[in-house]
């Protein structure tokens, strides 16, 4: 069984020709002697209720997002939608640091509640990962034949 899920990358329209230094820092900048860029992900998934889903996610990428700026530690978020299953919303919140991302429980704070409590049906469930980026994306080929690949 695969799972597919369309993701789209919060850029507020004032950031997009100056972007937010962890966003940057992240996907902008690269250098082939840099460290992998780690992260810390916090991945909330949610039942919209049918209907909602749009307006879920135009919440999540808006004004939840707005709300998790103002927090330390926060470097993005994406909104991801399962292709097969359109009510469910997956929200991947990026943080400097572990606790940050294992620690804050901000789909339970009460300002989230009431943005989105009468857009979900339910909450499912709550992860949260280390995040690697890759070592350099410009000098990683997009495409690569699997005799070519480099072993590990």
């Amino acid at each position: 069984m695969s799972s597919h899920a369309s993701m789209e990358l919060d850029a507020p329209a004032k950031l997009i020709g100056n972007p937010d230094p962890h966003l940057a820092r992240l996907f902008l900048v690269s250098n082939e002697d840099s460290e992998a860029a780690n992260l810390n992900a916090r991945a909330v998934e949610f039942v919209a209720k049918p209907g909602s889903e749009q307006h879920l996610r135009n919440c999540m990428r808006r004004e939840v997002a707005e709300l998790l700026q103002r927090q330390t530690g926060f470097a993005g978020i994406f909104v991801l939608t399962s292709h097969k299953e359109p009510r469910l919303i997956r929200v991947l919140s990026l943080w400097d640091t572990a606790p940050q991302a294992t620690e804050n429980d901000w789909e339970d704070s009460p300002a989230v509640r009431k943005l989105v409590s009468a857009l979900i049906d339910v909450r499912v469930k709550v992860h949260t990962y280390e995040a690697e980026l890759p070592e350099s994306a410009e000098t990683t080929p997009r495409t690569r034949e699997m005799s070519d690949a480099r072993m590990c």
